[in-house]
């Protein structure tokens, strides 16, 4: 699956998906938004629609504020920027989740003003960016309740592994977008693998192919010396080989000779030629 296709899914789940502790996923969701007093502010629009519809499961109105608070809502538009979504009520409501079980709602919301989940060339990170210090200290004594390994470096706070990831996914509400990213990296996993054998032959290919050369020119310099009719029977076969099969492997060397012998015996023989070698100045 197209990884942005993937990623517009995973919003579109999160934002229709079922309310389980309004007050506290309304309390995450504007932890995550810039604000200053009764002030929030966000130019993410699906987080908007969460809070206070257009979508099926609106939060605000079926929260225990929507009674005795007012939330009150404007658009924001500048030339050249993106639009932003402005919301005034009473900060009081910042309420923080007071177990593991509850935090999940807290952390939906946050996820949604606050979250993203990233790609790059190996591995994967989910990551929860957090710029006002006062979230930042609520935001840590929440994650701890996950018991998932995250780590924290400046404004952000983020899981590396895999496993983590799909838990965190499932925990949110988004179930569906945790199975496919379990296949995601599946997939992703076994092409790695793939490419890692691939290239492991690669290299063994050309490490072949530079070894066969360097015998080559040794073969050549043997000949051209005149120290080819001194050497016992034996290395002058293998001279004779590899000059004769110029990019045959040593196991394949091995094996045209009269009798045949393996690659470690060619190897050897190999050695003893470019120990004669030196000591000729060849």
């Amino acid at each position: 699956m197209d990884r942005d296709l993937w990623l517009s899914k995973l919003w579109d789940e999160w934002l229709m998906s079922p309310v389980r502790n309004a007050d506290l996923e309304v309390s995450g969701l504007l932890a995550g938004m810039k604000h200053r007093n009764e002030t929030f502010t966000t130019n993410r629009l699906r987080a908007a629609r969460r809070l206070t519809g257009p979508c099926k499961y609106p939060l605000w109105p079926v929260t225990s504020y929507a009674l005795t608070h007012t939330l009150t809502v404007s658009m924001l538009t500048r030339p050249n920027r993106k639009a932003s979504v402005k919301f005034t009520c009473p900060p009081e409501i910042l309420t923080l989740p007071e177990n593991s079980n509850a935090s999940w709602s807290w952390l939906k919301g946050l996820w949604g003003s606050t979250g993203g989940l990233y790609f790059p060339k190996s591995g994967y990170y989910l990551s929860l960016i957090i710029s006002d210090a006062e979230t930042s200290s609520k935001a840590r004594e929440v994650l701890k309740m996950t018991g998932l390994s995250w780590t924290e470096h400046r404004n952000a706070f983020t899981l590396r592994n895999h496993d983590d990831i799909t838990t965190f996914l499932y925990n949110a509400g988004m179930e569906g977008g945790a199975l496919d990213f379990e296949g995601m990296a599946l997939i992703r996993s076994a092409r790695n693998r793939a490419n890692l054998a691939s290239n492991y032959d690669t290299a063994n290919i050309m490490r072949s192919v530079r070894a066969a050369n360097e015998q080559r020119r040794l073969a050549e310099k043997l000949i051209s010396s005149g120290k080819f009719n001194e050497l016992p029977e034996k290395l002058r076969e293998v001279v004779e080989l590899r000059i004769k099969f110029p990019a045959e492997t040593l196991e394949g060397l091995g094996k045209r000779l009269n009798p045949p012998v393996g690659k470690s015996t060619v190897k050897y023989r190999w050695e003893k030629l470019r120990n004669i070698a030196s000591k000729n100045s060849i």
